[in-house]
């Protein structure tokens, strides 16, 4: 019994225990919260900046295709030589319609239409179903490849509808090689 009194220390002795362990996790909770605001206001930023490399790309694949008439679409399984105004009206509601959603998966079907920019980029174009927390019930899924880069998003301002006035055959000539 000797030895049991002997390990054990006086109040006055004792250490008080460290706080470490509860500034350790006060910290882990502020970094995550931290990282939980950043993460989707950076990624928002990156759509907004990659939105405007896009139009700009965009821009200067249209200008080239407007005096070089080499803009081609696939429609329908018809294949267009789109004249430079509807290159325009499709350039026009891309950047008038803004950067819109941030794009999910690529639709798994053939595109409603695919627009060839010369040898240099390519455009396609599908109608999606949107959620019933959107204005429209559907959007077009816009994938664009370039040699300035790859973008893609989904406008949820216009529906297919709008693109397909300026991609058909009745305002645009077959393309023929």
């Amino acid at each position: 019994m000797a030895d049991l009194y002997e390990q054990i220390t006086p109040p006055q002795q004792r250490k008080a225990p460290s706080g470490q362990w509860k500034l350790l996790v006060l910290l882990a909770i502020g970094l995550i919260l931290l990282l939980l605001c950043i993460v989707p206001v950076a990624r928002i930023l990156g759509h907004q900046y990659g939105y405007k490399r896009f139009v700009s790309a965009l821009s200067t694949q249209t200008y080239q295709c407007y005096y070089q008439d080499n803009l081609r679409a696939e429609v329908d399984g018809t294949s267009l030589r789109i004249t430079g105004d509807n290159a325009y009206v499709v350039y026009n509601a891309i950047s008038a319609l803004g950067p819109g959603k941030l794009p999910g998966n690529p639709p798994q079907e053939t595109p409603d239409a695919v627009l060839y920019y010369g040898d240099e980029a390519m455009m396609k174009l599908w109608s999606v179903a949107l959620s019933q927390a959107d204005r429209r019930p559907s959007g077009v899924y816009v994938e664009f490849d370039g040699p300035e880069g790859d973008f893609s998003y989904i406008i949820n301002g216009k529906d297919m509808s709008y693109f397909s006035a300026a991609l058909s055959p009745e305002k645009n000539p077959a393309w023929e090689e």
